[in-house]
């Protein structure tokens, strides 16, 4: 290789992003689908859960894990469109894919966190609400904010080592125009070229640390927390469901009894959606954990066993977070109902504009044509008066001339008087 890089031309399989065929098959071409579906949906869920009427504590939780799950498909956009050759080998993806690919995995490891934590605050919710049905009520909304931005933060502290946990420089092959890089762990004690680690120890340790307290605040704790819980959660469902059968099953005539009962059975439906989300959320998201766990802590036979563990547990996480809007539409009948009113709503409102819209039209366009008519009519009717007038002067004049008198001028009409006075004797004569 030519010690100058802008001399050296790299060839297409150096250019490669990615390399391994399950990788690209499973990432490049399938998880965009599951991507497409979980946004929309997500988008949906939102509609639903922040409509009016509808801003419950759970609901609010729920709403804020949608939030993050969208984040999350969001920011793996770049990572599947890596997978494509048409942008691999473009110029201004390569430069900025290669340049923030760390600050990619940060955002994606911080909306990961913090939907594992969301996941534990709604089962907990659910927990205490059907077990202290008196709490939900006295409890405000102001609560429910803060323990949100609380989770945020905190998540955010946590995975905010991963900007800092490889160190990428770019060089630029051929005469600028291949731009590549190579991404080296912050704390390694090989470098490029056999050099020392240039970075601060007190990075290397702040990042070396930050692993261990991730691996147990982000991954091991929550999802342990999250597993006990749901299973508290679906052992209440059960209790609760006997309850009811048996308070079913007795007729009382005493009102405040049927409204405990029926507040209970809401109570019970909104738990049943919670478990769902739940158990589709440990059961796509511990396998990651898992691996996150174990790597770089045992080592596999094969090398190529840990891509293919690696890119499993990243298509289920996608799927798993692709999956709340069919969980809610399969466990909530109130979810339904709410959908199909609201999409029947936004119909009949589109049908009303465009119909009062084609109204409006129509009626400017018969306003102006009226008014072009009026218009031409009252123009002809004045030139025809223009036309007419002079002739009936002219006739009037004929008829005057031969009919009357002619009229003498009023100065005319008094010399005359002054003469004829002249004429008459005076009376002194």
């Amino acid at each position: 290789m030519a010690r100058n890089p802008a001399e050296y031309c790299l060839t297409e399989n150096q250019m490669l992003i990615s390399y391994h065929w399950c990788e690209k098959l499973v990432i490049g071409y399938i998880l965009p689908c599951f991507i497409l579906f979980g946004f929309t949906g997500n988008i949906i869920n939102l509609s639903v859960l922040l409509a009016p009427g509808m801003k419950t504590r759970s609901n609010i939780l729920l709403a804020s894990l949608a939030v993050a799950d969208m984040i999350f498909l969001l920011f793996i956009i770049p990572h599947s469109m890596a997978h494509y050759r048409i942008f691999s080998f473009n110029y201004y993806f390569r430069k900025y894919y290669l340049g923030n690919k760390m600050h990619l995995l940060a955002v994606l490891n911080w909306s990961s966190a913090a939907a594992i934590w969301l996941v534990l605050a709604v089962c907990v919710e659910r927990l205490i609400g059907i077990r202290y049905p008196l709490s939900v009520r006295k409890s405000r909304s102001f609560h429910t904010y803060l323990i949100i931005f609380g989770i945020i933060f905190g998540t955010g502290l946590l995975t905010f080592y991963i900007h800092f946990s490889y160190d990428c420089p770019m060089l630029t092959f051929c005469n600028g125009t291949q731009p590549h890089g190579i991404c080296m762990p912050v704390d390694s004690p090989v470098w490029i070229n056999n050099r020392t680690n240039p970075h601060p120890q007190l990075l290397r340790t702040y990042v070396r640390w930050s692993i261990h307290i991730n691996a147990v605040f982000i991954v091991f704790v929550p999802i342990l927390l999250v597993v006990l819980s749901n299973a508290f959660l679906i052992l209440t469902l059960r209790q609760r469901q006997k309850f009811l059968q048996i308070g079913t099953s007795r007729t009382t005539s005493i009102r405040g009894t049927d409204q405990a009962t029926m507040q209970m059975r809401m109570e019970q439906k909104v738990t049943i959606t919670v478990c769902a989300i739940v158990t589709c959320f440990t059961i796509t998201q511990a396998p990651s954990a898992v691996v996150t766990i174990s790597t770089g802590n045992v080592t596999l036979g094969h090398p190529n066993w840990q891509i293919y563990m690696v890119t499993a547990t990243t298509f289920m996480v996608v799927v798993g977070k692709s999956l709340n809007f069919v969980l809610f539409c399969l466990s909530s009948a109130n979810f339904r109902q709410r959908l199909v009113t609201m999409t029947k709503e936004r119909i009949v409102k589109r049908r009303t504009v465009r119909r009062f819209s084609c109204d409006s039209m129509g009626t400017t366009t018969m306003t102006t044509a009226f008014s072009t008519v009026t218009d031409g009519r009252k123009t002809s009717k004045i030139s025809v008066l223009k036309n007419k007038q002079p002739k009936r002067r002219a006739h009037s004049l004929s008829v005057d001339v031969h009919s009357q008198k002619p009229k003498i001028p009023f100065r005319k009409m008094r010399g005359m008087s002054e003469v004829n006075e002249a004429l008459l004797p005076s009376s002194n004569a």
